[in-house]
């Protein structure tokens, strides 16, 4: 028969283990509470860090749609100076000063590069996890799949701009660089094309150097596609713009 376990060794043990359920139970809340602690401040971090990359995304995307409406107006402006000359071309008119100013404009190119620093920072990172927002990221990435889709198309057919610039005389079109700039020299916005002054200019000479061009049905068939690309060019900026604003609308409904 075994011996009685005196009550005081009872009561000892039972005070060790309860001791050391306790210390236990501190140390699992301890490190719980850290946990806690250092989770809010990286989900402060990650807080901060998305409203840093929201800041930037919508400086740039508002840069790039001011910079989209830009040329906008402005390939809107040189379409139609290629319907235009297309339309002196099939016609049997004299040169004149618009139909100059037109054959010229129609040449014109004016590239867009999107601000995309932020953006590969984002995907380069993968932070784009902070963007929360699935339209906002939807937006953000379409914006730039399409800018880079369509860089091409920024710059369309060099082939027109070759063949007419080979016509002009170089006196003539440095007077036109000169009087007649597309770009306002002060924020790069498209001058709109205003009307300018163009001096000592021979038209029956001009008229006399387009004709060959009057019955090459090559040329015409390029200053033909010239006029179709810039309406792509300009439907494809309309696009960007769109998508432009739907990404900052998500922005400033954050």
């Amino acid at each position: 028969m075994m011996a009685a376990v005196p009550a005081f060794l009872i009561r000892n043990t039972m005070n060790k283990r309860g001791r050391i359920i306790g210390e236990f139970f501190l140390i699992v809340i301890g490190v719980l509470v850290a946990l806690a602690v250092e989770t809010a401040l990286d989900e402060r971090q990650d807080d901060n860090l998305r409203d840093e990359y929201l800041a930037r995304i919508a400086a740039d995307v508002a840069a790039d749609k001011l910079a989209i409406e830009y040329r906008i107006e402005f390939f809107t402006a040189v379409t139609q100076f290629s319907q235009d000359t297309l339309d002196w071309m099939q016609s049997d008119l004299p040169m004149n000063k618009d139909v100059l100013l037109a054959s010229f404009y129609a040449a014109e190119v004016w590239p867009f590069v999107a601000n995309a620093s932020t953006y590969e920072d984002l995907m380069s990172t993968g932070n784009i996890r902070l963007l929360r927002n699935i339209e906002l990221r939807t937006n953000l990435v379409r914006f730039h799949i399409q800018a880079d889709a369509s860089r091409p198309g920024w710059t369309p057919e060099e082939k027109y701009r070759e063949i007419i610039r080979g016509v002009i005389p170089t006196d003539v079109q440095a007077q036109l660089r000169v009087n007649c700039p597309t770009t306002d020299n002060v924020d790069q916005r498209a001058s709109g094309f205003p009307p300018c002054e163009l001096h000592g200019i021979n038209y029956d000479e001009l008229t006399a150097l387009f004709d060959p061009l009057r019955s090459d049905i090559e040329f015409l068939r390029t200053l033909t596609y010239r006029n179709s690309e810039l309406s792509v060019v300009v439907r494809l900026l309309r696009q960007q713009a769109t998508v432009a604003g739907d990404v900052l609308a998500e922005i400033e409904g954050e």
